[in-house]
């Protein structure tokens, strides 16, 4: 990490704060680009803060070269609908992107990169700033996961290696090997509100397709993940080993232990 300039886009959510924090134990000073509604709960761990209130990439471009980075993490959940709103809210760059590039996430995120490489700035893995939160394989709880969830996790996995290569499905609720609730634009959260309010019980499987450019867009999970399948009657987590992040890992464990929810890296 000598000698890095490392700047930050920050999305919603925790993972953008908690890169953030780790980027200021690693260099002096972040130029931290924030595209959500509370900037500044990044302000204490950036040397710059700016409050991009759409992707205006000609204007972030710039705010880049002129902080000297060499570097870029992407991390954070920009909200897809962003992209049907009316076409001024975006600059030509932007739009150059999404008029060259399908709409899907993987397509979408590639044109992004591109954009950043194409102007000699390196996109790098978030996953290697907190590698401690990367989920591992087996038995994550003290509650072993029960026979009837093991089963709705495998039909999880039949569905998902259908759904993740056309990129949208990236998480799925199953009870009794029915599919209640496939992930889309609304994100996995508002997903899990929908399952708990059609059926109070099944699991939550979470994947990424195998070509996903692991230098962004990884699935997460986090304690909000766990209240709100605590408030859906969901039983138990099915995460991907390897390719998943737990946010606040103790905190998370300590929850899942408490709601009784089993959780499994697969």
């Amino acid at each position: 990490m000598k000698n890095k300039n490392i700047t930050l886009i920050a999305g919603e959510g925790v993972l953008p704060v908690e890169i953030a924090k780790k980027l200021k134990n690693l260099q002096p000073s972040t130029l931290i680009l924030a595209l959500r509604d509370d900037p500044e709960v990044l302000r204490p761990y950036a040397g710059k803060l700016i409050q991009l209130r759409t992707p205006n990439f000609t204007r972030g471009l710039k705010e880049i070269k002129a902080h000297g980075s060499n570097e870029l993490i992407m991390a954070g959940r920009i909200p897809k609908k962003i992209i049907y709103r009316v076409p001024f809210v975006f600059d030509r760059l932007a739009l150059k992107i999404l008029k060259t590039s399908l709409r899907d996430d993987h397509s979408l995120l590639g044109a992004v990169v591109k954009v950043f490489e194409d102007e000699n700035i390196k996109v790098i893995p978030y996953w290697q700033i907190l590698p401690e939160f990367i989920a591992p394989a087996g038995l994550l709880s003290k509650r072993e996961s029960t026979e009837r969830e093991l089963k709705d996790v495998e039909y999880a996995k039949k569905i998902l290696r259908v759904t993740l290569p056309l990129s949208f499905g990236q998480s799925i609720c199953v009870a009794d090997e029915a599919v209640v609730a496939l992930e889309a634009m609304e994100g996995t959260d508002q997903m899990i509100k929908r399952a708990g309010e059609l059926i109070k019980r099944g699991v939550l499987v979470k994947m990424m397709r195998e070509d996903q450019d692991m230098r962004y867009d990884l699935p997460t999970v986090g304690t909000r993940t766990l209240e709100n399948m605590h408030e859906a009657g969901l039983t138990c987590l099915a995460i991907e080993a390897g390719k998943t992040l737990i946010m606040e890992p103790e905190k998370f464990f300590k929850l899942a232990d408490k709601f009784n929810i089993a959780i499994k890296g697969i």
